[in-house]
């Protein structure tokens, strides 16, 4: 297993991965892109997004079937919430679909209040987008 930040001649790839499970595409200029690599090939992919000065998300989580169930999500996770703790950027949000909740609690994630947190408008925007974008239930935490 191995992890290496993506590069111009990897975003072909990265961004075909995320048009087939229907997420927006990357732009390195705005994305920090990993990949995770099992025995030298390209296994998954996730992202580190610059939402603006005072937020990020750490997003785009994807390992391909024929490499589910060897640990190398929360591998990818790991390493992208190490990566986050580099940016100046306060706040690092993630938007999951419930279904993974206890994934990225166990990653550090919390679950946020809508009501009692004090989220920026362009985050409470992005995770509403969410919503209404993907039919699965998503959810927003925060590191």
């Amino acid at each position: 297993m191995g992890i290496k930040l993506a590069s111009k001649n990897d975003l072909q790839w990265v961004n075909e991965q995320y048009s087939t499970i229907g997420f927006v595409p990357s732009n390195l200029e705005r994305d920090k892109v990993a990949i995770v690599t099992y025995k030298g090939e390209y296994a998954g992919v996730g992202r580190i997004v610059k939402i603006d000065e005072n937020n990020i998300e750490i997003g785009g989580i994807y390992v391909l079937p024929d490499f589910r169930g060897g640990n190398l999500s929360y591998e990818l996770v790991a390493f992208l919430v190490e990566e986050a703790k580099r940016f100046k950027e306060p706040n690092v949000y993630c938007i999951p679909f419930d279904e993974l909740q206890y994934f990225y609690k166990k990653c550090g994630f919390k679950e946020t209040n809508l009501q009692n947190d004090n989220i920026d408008d362009v985050i409470r925007s992005k995770y509403k987008w969410c919503l209404n974008e993907y039919e699965k239930k998503v959810l927003l935490l925060k590191l």
